[in-house]
């Protein structure tokens, strides 16, 4: 609640500076991914592809997004089931420069597996940058979210996570197709549980993205 009360300020604060832009985005999306998880000096390994879709709305210096994927990962063995996933996440940033934006993220991510149902709450902040490439319509696009307060049913806690996604967007000259590329990496560290010492999830992968841009 304080960081949201704090981004609110900044924004009266930026607001007669910022940039006056309106915008309207709506792509599907595609995630390639390896899940790796180390747990009692073992890794254990799964692979998989989530699909789903993304949209945001940017009004004067304030960005609103959501987000929704879900898929498969298998090939864990015994000791990392087969898991159904979904996750679902929104954020709100006030943009600071055209390049800059801060804010605040939420996401739940849903795993199920024969063994049961294990559901993560998560929030923190974020920091996107889109800084221009040097060509017409192509753009970089950095994004790096710190998210300390969790919540776990059905599982043990978290202690700490990560998420980064680094890569690029291209809007073609006078078209409102926009397409994105990037390489996503997220590392989540889970206290130990009764008799189950901690251990350390990674996911990482490549996202694509597809869709349509009105605004600017």
């Amino acid at each position: 609640m304080r960081a949201a009360g704090a981004l609110v300020a900044l924004a009266v604060g930026v607001a007669p500076v910022a940039v006056r832009a309106q915008s309207l985005t709506g792509t599907a999306e595609g995630f390639n991914l390896q899940r790796r998880v180390y747990y009692q000096g073992a890794v254990y390994q799964q692979a998989g592809v989530w699909y789903g879709a993304a949209g945001a709305v940017r009004l004067g210096p304030v960005r609103v997004a959501l987000s929704g994927m879900m898929g498969t990962l298998s090939g864990g063995g015994a000791t990392n089931p087969d898991a159904q996933m979904r996750t679902t996440a929104a954020s709100v940033h006030i943009v600071l420069a055209p390049w800059f934006a801060v804010g605040v993220q939420a996401e739940a991510r849903r795993f199920a597996t024969d063994a049961g149902i294990t559901t993560w709450r998560l929030v923190g902040g974020n920091v996107r940058l889109e800084p221009g490439l040097g060509l017409a319509g192509l753009t970089g696009v950095a994004e790096a979210s710190v998210l300390p307060a969790s919540s776990v049913s059905g599982g043990p806690s978290i202690g700490s996570a990560l998420q980064a996604t680094v890569g690029a967007s291209y809007t073609p000259p006078g078209s409102l197709l926009v397409f994105r590329l990037g390489y996503r990496f997220e590392r989540y560290d889970i206290g130990a549980s009764g008799a189950s010492p901690e251990r350390y999830e990674q996911f990482r992968g490549i996202i694509a993205e597809a869709g349509i841009h009105l605004g600017r």
